[in-house]
């Protein structure tokens, strides 16, 4: 949508991010296969996409912030079990997560203290 809007940059953020989260969900599958489980990729959230960026980066900021809560659930039982393969998997990818979250919070500040239209004419490209 960003892209359709002329918004390069945010596009482009966009973009990286998704990717971000394909590799960490082929990371996590590898995990799994690896222990001889089998993935389920069928039963996913439910993605909810904003009809405006303001509303795009609140949706993401609850999306990563259900992430992080879930990586740092899975650390506990990781550490718990004595799994530390899966462990250090969940480590890099929380600070992956906390990243994401990290310049989402940035672009709602600047929201915030710039306006919506001065923030989405600097993300023109």
């Amino acid at each position: 949508m960003c892209d359709n809007w002329g918004y390069e940059k945010l596009h482009k953020a966009d973009e990286k991010r998704a990717i971000d989260e394909m590799k960490h969900a082929e990371k996590l599958i590898g995990r799994i296969l690896f222990l001889d489980g089998t993935p389920i990729v069928s039963n996913l959230n439910k993605i909810s996409i904003g009809a405006t960026v303001e509303k795009q980066h609140k949706k993401d900021h609850a999306a990563e912030s259900d992430a992080i809560a879930s990586y740092n659930e899975g650390i506990k039982l990781a550490m718990e079990i004595g799994d530390n393969g899966t462990k250090e998997l969940l480590d890099s990818i929380l600070k992956d997560e906390e990243a994401h979250i990290d310049w989402i919070e940035a672009q709602i500040d600047q929201i915030e203290q710039m306006g919506i239209q001065n923030y989405l004419s600097d993300q023109r490209g």
